[in-house]
């Protein structure tokens, strides 16, 4: 048995990491998408030229990497949460995460030039079962 200090830090790292987690992750998922007056990829090129802002960079990525990212978007939290109660339940895991995707979409109508999408939400919420099915994983080995 660890003794009880140990065990706190382990819970305060985790409780950081995920505060620092769900920050970014709203910064991700929040930021404001400038409207352009067309999708023609020569006007998104001179825009990301002329603001080489990390955001935008990721807001006007291939199709294909934003569908990943969403997929991989909430990987993580099922693992943090464990991290800091090994006793929570896999399926308060999995309310919270898809709430929070949900959250994330419904507050996306609100942001200009944010589209919210219902593929996202499931995406996200995959991506939580993923995250969910490594916990086990870890759960199992401890």
């Amino acid at each position: 048995m660890k003794p009880k200090g140990k065990r706190l830090r382990k819970r305060d790292i985790a409780a950081a990491a995920l505060t620092l987690y769900l920050l970014v992750l709203s910064l991700f998922v929040l930021f404001p998408r400038p409207v352009l007056e067309t999708g023609d990829p020569s006007q998104i090129a001179q825009y990301l030229q002329t603001h080489a802002n990390f955001f935008y960079k990721i807001l006007y990525a291939d199709t294909r990497l934003v569908a990943l990212g969403n997929f991989l978007m909430l990987l993580p939290l099922p693992i943090i949460l464990n991290a800091i109660n090994s006793k929570i339940s896999l399926m308060k895991i999995f309310l919270y995460g898809a709430s929070l995707s949900a959250l994330f979409e419904l507050t996306q109508l609100l942001i200009p030039g944010r589209v919210s999408d219902f593929v996202d939400f499931l995406s996200n919420s995959l991506s939580v079962l993923l995250g969910i099915a490594i916990v086990r994983l870890l759960r199992r080995r401890s």
